[in-house]
């Protein structure tokens, strides 16, 4: 049912002004009471350090106490940055287009198939989006290099080899190994949230399969889909290593720039201006998609579980399985490349040497502080993160969805901000903050913060269209058989939604696990992550042991969406066993 077009009755429960004015008033205060923690996360820990470091943008001279806007329009107005901002912005576009491209078919599989090892595939799926992005990098090296097996594989079957590597080409395919999985996951939650029942009526009244798929399943699936380009067009606008590690001299983007001149040129004014301008740029697209998905027709979940079928050797299954091995080589060729690298003995044959460096205390001089601490350090912070950013951006959903009631484009927008702005402001901003206002702020929090913050935007774009489905009418007829709004929730809207709280969870542990520039730049010695542990591994040239850290990184990270992919099962086979027994 289009958003907005249902009978009163539908809406009466989300609507602030439900119920005359004492009603709407109490609405507000529930509303803004919910909406607390996520303003207090986002204005202490990035709004505040990130508008000071991008003041600095408008700042006249290093020792200036006058402010203007001449360098923004300055820097406008240079043709070098303009042709930057177009290629910044045409590279996002192509990369977060075959994101799609790439997520569409896998979301329909995930939802609607069923295989063995499925559950080890969902959670294998999210594994590229967790992995730090030097580490892709080196993946990407190894298999797509010019000796990489990609190219030696085509010379040996045709003779010859095809450059890969510092081209544009592999900077799209290595953002669409990024985030073609974001997208798939936004994609399979929106399928399993459409009512089976709804698209069997449609083929029962004659509709042809494409008619079903364009009228039916495409405007349900769309706000899935719409939060996943979304973030996927933020996260490669924003890009920064891989760009730096696979275009090549040939390509730079803003945030390239904006590195080398806060570090490498000591520019901060410029880099600060370079900042807010890409920052402004990526929230206005943000903004447009947003106003896109909003007119999106928004359909009420199923109250009773899809039923995937078996993927067999039918003539009509070959696409998927043509469409498997694609995803195999695409998505498991670099993953695997980084393996065999931790396992090469330089000597010839195969060494666990490399898996025993990591775990050796003496191991530490390149790390500041021992690897299985850097493994105990990164899941702890992921937990207390992935904890703050679940309960704030609960908060929030809940707040707009249920309190307020209608789409605001423009809060939905600042909600994105901390995925929009460039890491480098962001952790630069950050460390004058823990050095100013935020000093009495414990050592062991800030970090957790600060992924917590990065982590908040997913919990908003993955727990929104979940709640967004469960239809308020089921929420109204228990609270007129006189369930309080606490207990509708916990014995209504929970259970519906739950399993996509347990991927904005996965979401945001695995996302700080895997975060490196802002934990690079505050971090203590003994506060060394994984990320960071194969960033330092890089840096000293011992590339087997950065192998190694890396795939125990991927081995945390999968272990962890395979620990939420069977939970989520679970609670949708008791979901699906309770409505048998209902209709029984």
């Amino acid at each position: 049912m289009a958003a907005g077009m249902g009978p009163p009755h539908h809406r009466a429960a989300v609507k602030p002004g439900a119920g005359g004015s004492a009603g709407g008033r109490r609405n507000l205060r529930m509303a803004l009471l919910l909406l607390l923690p996520a303003a207090a996360l986002l204005l202490f820990v990035f709004y505040l350090p990130v508008g000071t470091a991008l003041l600095e943008g408008f700042r006249e001279g290093p020792d200036s106490s006058a402010y203007s806007l001449r360098r923004f329009l300055s820097l406008l107005t240079d043709p070098y940055i303009l042709r930057l901002l177009r290629f910044t912005a045409w590279q996002a576009f192509l990369s977060a287009a075959l994101s799609v491209v790439i997520g569409l078919p896998l979301g329909y599989l995930l939802a609607n198939r069923s295989f063995p090892g499925k559950s080890l595939v969902a959670s294998l799926v999210m594994v590229p989006f967790v992995m730090p992005s030097i580490t892709v990098a080196l993946g990407f090296l190894i298999m797509y290099g010019t000796n990489g097996w990609f190219n030696g594989v085509l010379e040996s079957l045709f003779g010859f080899k095809v450059r890969v590597l510092n081209t544009l080409w592999a900077i799209v395919l290595a953002h669409a190994f990024y985030n073609g999985p974001l997208v798939a996951r936004m994609t399979q939650g929106a399928w399993e949230r459409l009512d089976p029942a709804l698209e069997e009526s449609a083929r029962t009244l004659g509709a042809a399969p494409f008619a079903v798929w364009r009228d039916v399943t495409l405007p349900a699936i769309a706000p899935g889909v719409l939060s996943g380009t979304v973030l996927a067009f933020i996260y490669c606008f924003m890009s920064f290593p891989i760009v730096l590690s696979l275009g090549g001299a040939r390509f730079s983007t803003l945030e390239v720039e904006i590195f080398t001149s806060m570090r490498v040129l000591l520019d901060f004014e410029t880099a600060a201006a370079l900042a807010a301008i890409q920052a402004a740029v990526s929230l206005v697209f943000a903004y447009v998609f947003l106003r896109l998905e909003g007119r999106a027709p928004a359909l009420f979940a199923s109250t009773r579980a899809r039923r995937p079928r078996p993927l067999g050797g039918k003539a009509g299954d070959a696409w998927i399985w043509v469409l498997l091995a694609a995803l195999l080589v695409f998505f498991g060729g670099p993953m695997a490349s980084i393996v065999a690298d931790s396992l090469h003995d330089p000597r010839g044959g195969v060494s666990l040497a490399a898996y025993e460096r990591i775990v050796t205390a003496g191991h530490n001089f390149h790390l500041g502080a021992p690897p299985l601490r850097t493994i105990q350090n990164s899941l702890r912070f992921a937990a207390i993160a992935a904890v703050i950013a679940l309960v704030a951006g609960t908060c929030f959903v809940y707040a707009t969805v249920r309190f307020i009631g209608r789409r605001l484009p423009l809060l939905e927008t600042l909600s994105l901000a901390p995925i929009a702005v460039s890491s480098v402001a962001l952790a630069y901003g950050l460390s004058v903050a823990f050095r100013g206002p935020l000093s009495l702020v414990p050592q062991d929090l800030r970090i957790p913060l600060v992924h917590g913050v990065l982590a908040f935007p997913f919990v908003v774009r993955a727990f929104r269209p979940v709640l967004e489905g469960v239809d308020a009418r089921l929420i109204e007829a228990a609270r007129t058989l006189g369930a309080g709004r606490w207990r509708a929730f916990v014995d209504v809207e929970l259970p519906m939604a739950v399993t996509g709280l347990l991927v904005a969870f996965a979401l945001c542990f695995g996302l700080s696990v895997s975060e490196t520039t802002a934990t690079l730049m505050l971090a203590r010695p003994e506060q060394v992550t994984m990320p960071v542990s194969v960033y330092r591994f890089l840096a000293a040239r011992d590339f087997p042991s950065a192998s190694a850290m890396a795939v125990l990184l991927m081995a945390v990270t999968g272990g962890v969406f395979l620990l939420g992919e069977l939970l989520a099962a679970l609670l949708r086979r008791q979901r699906g066993g309770r409505a048998v027994a209902r209709n029984a």
